[in-house]
């Protein structure tokens, strides 16, 4: 159940995007790019720690687009 429960609140998120900053857990699995930047996105699983981007720390923002059902 509390799958099921995790699997509604992401898809009812609100518009604004999701964001994960360099050491901190990543909160949901999915393609991140580095201070929004598409072009170099990655994937990372829920829970990961979230890395520095050419060496230096960034602001991940969860992709929109890679995240549609």
């Amino acid at each position: 159940m509390i799958s099921t429960f995790k699997a509604t609140a992401l898809r009812c998120r609100s518009s604004r995007a999701m964001t994960a900053g360099t050491g901190t857990h990543c909160p949901v699995s999915g393609r991140w790019n580095p201070n929004g930047n598409q072009q170099n996105g990655q994937l990372f699983f829920e829970g990961s720690l979230m890395p520095p981007f050419d060496g230096a720390p960034v602001v991940w923002v969860l992709d929109p687009a890679a995240d549609r059902h």
